[in-house]
């Protein structure tokens, strides 16, 4: 008895292999997509936070923006940090309070693996901060010292695994807290090579 091998022919096989390309080529376009969308957050009456991509009635809005991702060759130089333009409001245009400020990223009970140690922050203050406050960000209870004063976007350095939590409130020229966000609690884990 002889036995045959048996193949596709190579245009089945082209067909395959274009077929995959083409998946892989929307994923990606669907992930880069969502990447600076505009989301929408809100309270129900019983306390449960909701998120939405359409508009609702006492909804925030919150700003997606990239992915966090980890590369292990850039652990050592990090970017400094982008400087935000000034502010845009005068002392005497200022409005008598805030209507949100609060942590962007991470998102509440967020869990981030392996970070290397540094964690990207982002922070929302509307409207626009008022010239001479200042915004203050404080990691774990303590206040980081190397956060620019107006900066929305910065990195902490030495987080490491376990529960963590960050918050924001902006100061007066006095250093008096004129308006606070809400506590976020983040989980920071590391994969184990003994898994």
């Amino acid at each position: 008895m002889t036995h045959m091998l048996v193949t596709a022919p190579p245009y089945r096989l082209f067909l395959e292999v274009m077929r995959i390309t083409l998946l892989i080529c929307m994923m990606i376009a669907a992930s880069t997509l969502l990447a600076g969308t505009t989301l929408y957050r809100w309270v129900d009456e019983q306390g449960r936070v909701h998120y939405s991509d359409q508009p609702q009635p006492n909804a925030d809005e919150i700003e997606v923006v990239d992915p966090m991702s980890f590369d292990p060759g850039t652990r050592e130089q990090a970017s400094p940090p982008v400087q935000e333009p000034k502010p845009e409001l005068s002392a005497d245009k200022a409005p008598a309070t805030y209507n949100f400020v609060g942590i962007t990223a991470p998102t509440p009970d967020q869990v981030l693996w392996n970070i290397g140690g540094v964690l990207s922050v982002n922070v929302a203050v509307q409207p626009s901060l008022v010239f001479g406050h200042r915004i203050v960000v404080k990691y774990d209870d303590e206040e980081i010292d190397d956060w620019p004063s107006n900066s929305k976007k910065h990195e902490i350095r030495n987080v490491f695994r376990g529960t963590h939590t960050v918050s924001v409130s902006v100061t007066d020229r006095s250093g008096e807290e004129v308006a606070t966000g809400t506590p976020v609690t983040f989980y920071v884990k590391q994969t184990s090579v003994l898994n």
